[in-house]
């Protein structure tokens, strides 16, 4: 029960991370590259946020109820958002050395950074059986 309770806090606070990060991005010069990106307190903006907390909010609410073998359709979502998370890093480090406004992006960089720690964080209570014996807790 207490492993449930750590995966839906370190759930919720993904979700976090990535609506900072639309918030972030909307806020830095990523805003202007382009016709499509979301500009900060646009439509997009906050459709892209409610999209993103939908995507977590379904699955969340599955695995309270009790329907366990969600957890690995969040599992899926949650490498998804890893490589999505290190995508961004690697292409916000070349347009932050490339434009030479790297301190611009470090807001970005560090929600990116920030979210695939929780993310890898989260498959670690998720899926490590051994973790509650060799530490003398139970999950």
């Amino acid at each position: 029960m207490k492993n449930k309770k750590y995966i839906i806090a370190l759930t919720v606070l993904s979700a976090f991370l990535f609506s900072a990060l639309i918030i972030a991005g909307s806020l830095s010069p990523l805003s202007e590259m382009g016709d499509n990106v979301n500009q900060f307190n646009s439509v997009g903006m906050w459709l892209s946020i409610a999209m993103i907390l939908f995507f977590y909010l379904i699955p969340v609410i599955l695995y309270a109820i009790g329907l366990n073998w969600i957890k690995i359709i969040m599992a899926i979502f949650c490498v998804i958002g890893i490589v999505i998370l290190l995508s961004t890093i690697v292409i916000v480090l070349i347009i932050g050395l490339v434009n030479h406004n790297m301190l611009q992006l470090s807001s970005v960089l560090i929600v990116s950074i920030l979210g695939v720690i929780i993310n890898i964080v989260w498959l670690i209570v998720a899926f490590w059986k051994n973790r509650g014996k060799a530490s003398g807790l139970s999950s």
